[in-house]
């Protein structure tokens, strides 16, 4: 990035590598030097299309798929959902597809086929609920372990450059940019549960 082409074209000889453009896949996740659009996660829903289009849900009553969601499909988008904030369209569409293969076993289904909300089917079984995992809360929640390792550090290379370039109260520095917004918008929230002002300690 920002290297003149004589000189970029001089690396690519020397290291016989590829030139590319972004935005790329990088670990299986969505890598741009902007903010990503939702066409960056067509992958992630195909791979779900792929994983219920696999199942023989006629053969599976409802508490069947309630496991499979919550065991499989769910697990699908975990990989991504710790690195990245997924945009609320891609919860909304991946909620779409779980809800239909709840009720109906299908891709598609109608309000009059679901037996409660959606939003009563993300309750705790304790609370009356189906028990199925609101993505929102836990893509909240393993994000939340990224600033939790900020503040206490292990031996880890991303940790220790984070915070020789990053100001640990307000995540701004020489990393500045869009890939910290979702963490700082959970800030409050990760204080709030550890009860300690991180500016105070670090």
């Amino acid at each position: 990035m920002h290297v003149a082409a004589p000189t970029l074209n001089r690396i690519v000889r020397i290291l016989q590598c590829q030139q590319s453009t972004f935005p790329q896949v990088y670990l299986g996740l969505p890598l741009s030097n902007v903010k990503l659009n939702l066409a960056a996660f067509a992958p992630l829903i195909c791979k779900v299309d792929r994983r219920l289009a696999s199942w023989q849900a006629s053969l599976l009553n409802h508490q069947g798929r309630l496991v499979l969601i919550n065991s499989v499909l769910d697990g699908l988008v975990n990989y991504m959902m710790q690195a990245l904030p997924l945009p609320p369209g891609i919860i909304s569409t991946i909620d779409s597809r779980r809800r239909a293969f709840l009720w109906t076993g299908t891709d598609k289904t109608n309000g009059a086929k679901c037996l409660v909300s959606w939003e009563v089917a993300q309750r705790p079984k304790r609370e009356g609920g189906l028990g199925v995992r609101d993505l929102s809360t836990h893509n909240a929640c393993l994000l939340l372990k990224l600033l939790h390792r900020l503040h206490h550090p292990e031996d880890l290379a991303w940790v220790a450059w984070a915070r020789r370039s990053t100001d640990m109260v307000t995540l701004k520095g020489l990393a500045d940019g869009n890939h910290w917004e979702g963490l700082w918008a959970l800030l409050p929230a990760y204080r709030c549960f550890t009860r300690v002002q991180v500016g105070d300690d670090y």
